[in-house]
């Protein structure tokens, strides 16, 4: 770990038996979830501090204050937060253009599994099939790139609190330089399926992302009673060679007063544009 201050808790893997297999499991519900998954005994580290990058370490905390005053209005962010933390993502990573395409607000509220807190270790995109979204990426944003530069695309996914400081529920991430993406296994989220997701509409079959089996020389990071003003950067996928491929993370139980409110956070999620 580091010198920094660690804390244990119980995080959700994907069953091992899954490596090897010709299907892939499918996780949409709490009982799907169940069944796929395990807990297992990890230390999370408090990140403050420590030498991080999102080509490296695959996350990073920076400072954000938004101009947004009500993230419960879908249009305010879609108008503002959509061009704020694009513009912070661009200058990060240094792409030539970024779109943004979604975002996500998590309460207390658990009635619904797409936007409750996520309690499983998952990356939103499969490390595995770079290549191929690289191809649907170039497909989808060919307008707004020059057809004679070649191109590559990073996914990231910005996570901020809102209204308070995070006292519940905390954001942990596997720190990319301690996973083997030999034990990263692709597996398909059905929670959108029939309604809206977040980036292509309705995933009939299921969206495939991805996630690590478990292994001890994991390294898991949150950073500490994150303020509104606070947001993390998290790579989910890149296409480009020799830097971080993505990022796991998942939320986890932290020791909290009995009267400290659930965690109320923000996660927009964006592909970055690299030409050459």
């Amino acid at each position: 770990m580091s010198g920094a201050t660690s804390v244990s808790a119980e995080v959700r893997y994907l069953n091992p038996e899954w490596k090897g297999r010709a299907e892939a499991p499918r996780i949409g519900d709490r009982t799907s979830r169940r069944a796929n998954t395990a807990k297992r005994a990890v230390s999370i580290g408090d990140a403050r501090g420590l030498d991080l990058g999102l080509d490296t370490s695959g996350f990073v905390l920076a400072r954000h204050e938004s101009a947004v005053r009500d993230f419960h209005d879908a249009a305010q962010v879609r108008d503002t937060y959509y061009r704020e933390v694009g513009d912070a993502v661009r200058t990060m990573t240094g792409a030539d253009a970024v779109f943004v395409y979604s975002h996500t607000i998590r309460t207390e509220d658990t009635s619904d599994f797409n936007v409750a807190y996520a309690r499983f270790v998952h990356c939103d995109y499969s490390l595995g099939r770079a290549a191929e979204r690289r191809e649907n990426a170039l497909a989808k944003h060919k307008a707004d790139l020059d057809p004679a530069r070649h191109w590559e695309f990073a996914w990231f996914n910005t996570w901020q609190p809102i209204e308070r400081e995070v006292r519940r529920n905390p954001l942990a991430v596997i720190d990319a330089r301690t996973l083997d993406l030999g034990d990263v296994i692709d597996y398909y989220y059905t929670g959108y399926q029939g309604r809206p997701g977040p980036e292509t509409g309705s995933m009939e079959g299921g969206a495939p992302s991805s996630m690590p089996i478990f292994r001890p020389e994991h390294r898991f990071y949150y950073f500490s009673r994150m303020r509104t003003d606070e947001m993390m950067v998290i790579k989910q996928l890149d296409t480009r060679p020799d830097r971080a491929r993505g990022c796991p993370h998942t939320s986890f139980d932290i020791e909290a007063p009995a009267d400290a409110p659930g965690r109320r956070s923000i996660e927009a999620r964006m592909v970055c544009a690299f030409a050459s």
